[in-house]
């Protein structure tokens, strides 16, 4: 419950902003409980952080080995964008944006657990394909990256600097269909 009362109100108030008188008032509980929990603020903006990093990694465990890789890569891409691309992603990545400055532990933390330590499953997935020798690539991780920085593309920036255009999933699809069949044929035998 704090967790979820924290999160909506960095959402719609900013960090600065948000007391943890306000995240009491609204979730319940007291100082103590948070800083026992959280150790401070900052402590629960990096969990709240964390939570929402962990969903998104977790996203690339369901590649369906089963279906032919054009169709695992679009199916899972599209998930992980449209959760990217979703109001609640996009309000934390402008706030750690914000915060990063005063606190590059922030972005330290994100980015060992997203794009780094989160990909591996498509990693493994990218090595798997090549054992198959349905692709090729020199360096798996890098090439995984790349897979997902093409997937969320210019509909990522513009989320973000258009919050009231939010992507469709149409448009969430067509950007990653285009996104996968370049990486395949890049990475073709």
């Amino acid at each position: 419950m704090i967790l979820n009362s924290a999160q909506e109100l960095f959402f719609n108030k900013g960090f600065d902003e948000t007391s943890l008188e306000m995240i009491i008032n609204k979730a319940g509980g007291s100082r103590r409980s948070i800083y026992n929990e959280f150790g401070d603020k900052q402590g629960l903006l990096m969990a709240v952080i964390q939570r929402q990093v962990t969903v998104q990694t977790e996203i690339f465990t369901t590649i369906d080995r089963n279906l032919a890789a054009k169709a695992a890569l679009n199916k899972v891409c599209f998930e992980f964008v449209k959760g990217m691309l979703s109001p609640e992603l996009m309000s934390l990545f402008r706030l750690v944006v914000q915060q990063v400055v005063k606190f590059p532990q922030l972005g330290e933390m994100i980015y060992q657990k997203g794009p780094l330590a989160g990909i591996l499953p498509l990693t493994d997935y990218l090595k798997h394909l090549a054992e198959e020798k349905i692709i090729v690539a020199d360096d798996f991780q890098f090439s995984a990256q790349m897979l997902i920085e093409m997937a969320k593309g210019p509909l990522h920036t513009r989320s973000l600097l258009l919050p009231d255009k939010v992507a469709t999933d149409e448009e969430i699809e067509h950007q990653v269909a285009q996104a996968v069949e370049i990486f395949l044929n890049a990475h073709q035998c």
